[in-house]
């Protein structure tokens, strides 16, 4: 995966991409300490930033690959495929980060539901999330991330009223 549209980008943005990019492709290649290093690298970036990009990252792919949307059964199958992909490699799976990763992505969220597990490993999952639809999309995530970094520049340069 080429990394170099990403060269252009302000430094935090870049080292951001950058980090998305080396975690995206160690899931994809199943390699635990590729992953675990650019997890790391992730967890000293802007959370809150971090979770509007991949949250953008993951609906794009999800509305790439549920053209029709995305329903209970889909979504289901999306965590099922997920856990297919990463249960041999990824000891630290965990079904709650995996649907609170997709559940952030698309925005839901339940002011009831017991405490959430920790930011870093939803944070995980959710690349995992990204790597698994780009398996089943002709889709490279440089273009995708790109959009993403591009929508989250624009939204934090709006002046507010």
């Amino acid at each position: 995966m080429t990394a170099a549209g990403y060269r252009s980008w302000p430094g935090p943005a870049r080292v951001m991409a950058l980090a998305v990019d080396a975690a995206v492709s160690a899931a994809q290649s199943s390699d635990a300490d590729a992953f675990a290093d650019a997890v790391a690298d992730l967890s000293r970036v802007d959370r809150e930033q971090l979770a509007v990009l991949l949250g953008a990252v993951t609906r794009d792919l999800l509305e790439r690959s549920h053209p029709d949307g995305l329903d209970a059964d889909d979504a289901e199958q999306v965590l099922q495929g997920c856990t297919r992909s990463a249960a041999g490699w990824y000891e630290l799976l965990d079904g709650d980060s995996l649907v609170r990763a997709l559940t952030g992505a698309l925005g839901i969220s339940d002011q009831d539901e017991p405490p959430q597990p920790d930011g870093t490993a939803v944070m995980a999952h959710g690349l995992l999330l990204i790597a698994d639809q780009l398996k089943i999309l002709p889709q490279e995530l440089p273009s995708v991330l790109d959009g993403a970094l591009h929508e989250l520049m624009r939204a934090q340069t709006i002046e507010l009223p």
